[in-house]
């Protein structure tokens, strides 16, 4: 990490100053849009680590940020919300990228009633063996807003003409106000399956990509006041792109005790996404697929095709690729009655050009030897004391230039675990100390310590960007459930 401080250094004043900004970009087709978020309300804090501890550093508004004086060369952690970013940067910004209108209205609402009548629809597929079926999704280009649709009436295999009703259910965020004089409209994608290659298993390649699409002229909708969402027209089949692939998945699998001892491989999947209005070498918010496919559990073979995607987009819109194999074990925490499952994986993402432009394999393998506080943090145990040390080394394979560490909570009644806190860590990082106060007494946790490969980001500078730049490498290593005292 350098020890310089970066833009705005005219506003930190003095070498044991640090500033914290905070700015938004909202990304569509006429543009970005920038907003400086006020820090005062909710202020980060500053923590700066010592041989007994941690020691808190008073901050205050300052040149629309917040700004800590007295704060030592070094590392310190910064913990803005529930995230925690070690760094030694004078000047640390903890925005991020947003897809869509800075001024959407967005409602507490996630999913509506649909209305639909559309015509030219591809010839329905129902599920089975060779077919994963026809869906729609519904996407938005001007705003944050993907959805997934279930039709209440049965189609029959083979229909062209869906009418009827259903509902639709928003995967991005909840449902946004649309706007007409705002060009506020959606895409209304139909996907029908596809087979590719003979795998080794005897069975074809079978996966899914768009080919038939309506664009809906502009429209207002206020999700608070109208009940139905209409999707009507003629659908419109969609022009498609080639690509080769070749995905090395043989040297995954191995991979597998490294995540954790009890580790299984899963079922490995490829994906092509849009990227509408990011910026070049990046990837800005979640915009549905245009092809995805799923191999069989544990899949250790070459996969090599010639395969071919639907896209109703325009050209302007960036095709990012991503190739995710998936593990999983299961683990009774302490006090529970029944198993709770626990995964990670190894995934990479590029635009689809540069992932396909030599074979998929493994850029990055996990983190090894993860430790809490000098003990192997894959068998179940109770921590001694509030502020444990996590460790761990560096990978085998790659060289992370980022790690981030999820502390995940338990609930021994319900099952449920979740992200109590994440923390973000340069690559060159071996250890995190918790700071006190963030575990709370006698409860179960279990952590997740991702490496990271995002060469064009800086976590120390940028840390919430790290994951929106291309291209992008992770691969994950899990712990045991541990309790505190």
């Amino acid at each position: 990490m350098s020890q310089t401080s970066t833009s705005g250094s005219s506003e930190v004043n003095g070498p044991d100053a640090v500033l914290v900004t905070h700015t938004e970009r909202f990304h569509t087709s006429v543009g970005i849009a920038v907003r400086s978020k006020d820090l005062s309300s909710n202020p980060p804090e500053l923590l700066v680590r010592t041989s007994t501890g941690f020691t808190p550093v008073t901050g205050a508004p300052h040149a629309g940020g917040y700004r800590f004086l007295g704060v030592p060369q070094g590392e310190y952690y910064l913990k803005t919300g529930s995230n925690f970013v070690v760094t030694d940067e004078r000047h640390v910004e903890v925005g991020q990228n947003f897809r869509g209108r800075e001024d959407t209205v967005f409602s507490a609402i996630h999913d509506a009633d649909l209305a639909v009548d559309l015509t030219n629809v591809a010839p329905w597929e129902d599920p089975d063996g060779s077919f994963l079926g026809s869906r729609i999704q519904l996407v938005s280009g001007q705003l944050d807003f993907v959805a997934d649709t279930y039709l209440w009436n049965s189609t029959l295999p083979g229909a062209t003409h869906l009418y009827g009703h259903g509902t639709a259910y928003s995967l991005s965020n909840t449902f946004p106000a649309f706007d007409a004089s705002k060009q506020d409209g959606l895409y209304v994608n139909q996907f029908s399956s596809f087979q590719g290659a003979r795998l080794p298993t005897g069975a074809p390649l079978v996966g899914e990509t768009i080919s038939r699409s309506l664009a809906l002229p502009f429209f207002d909708y206020d999700p608070q006041h109208a009940s139905v969402v209409t999707v009507s027209g003629a659908m419109q089949a969609v022009p498609t792109e080639g690509f080769s692939l070749e995905w090395r998945l043989g040297s995954y699998p191995a991979q597998a005790p490294s995540i954790h001892p009890l580790a299984t491989a899963r079922a490995p999947s490829f994906t092509i996404s849009p990227a509408p209005h990011s910026p070049a070498a990046s990837w800005v918010g979640y915009a549905g697929e245009v092809f995805n496919f799923t191999l069989p559990a544990g899949a250790n073979f070459t996969l090599t095709d010639q395969l071919a995607y639907g896209n109703p987009y325009p050209s302007s819109w960036q095709m990012v690729g991503s190739a995710h194999y998936p593990f999983s074990l299961s683990e009774t925490a302490p006090g529970a009655s029944r198993a709770r499952a626990m995964s990670g994986a190894m995934a990479s993402w590029d635009t689809l050009e540069n992932l396909v432009a030599s074979p998929i394999e493994p850029k990055l393998t996990p983190a090894r030897a993860l430790a809490i506080d000098g003990i192997a943090a894959t068998a179940q145990r109770e921590v001694s004391n509030s502020s444990p040390l996590i460790t761990w080394t560096a990978p085998v394979t790659g060289v992370p230039n980022a790690y981030r560490v999820l502390l995940k909570r338990y609930n021994v009644s319900s099952a449920a675990l979740w992200v109590q806190n994440q923390f973000y860590l340069p690559g060159t990082a071996s250890e995190l100390r918790i700071p006190t106060g963030v575990l709370a007494p006698g409860a179960v946790y279990a952590l997740t310590v991702t490496a990271i490969d995002s060469p064009n980001s800086d976590v120390t500078r940028e840390p919430f960007a790290v994951v929106e730049q291309l291209p992008l490498h992770l691969a994950d290593t899990l712990s045991s459930f541990f309790t505190t005292p």
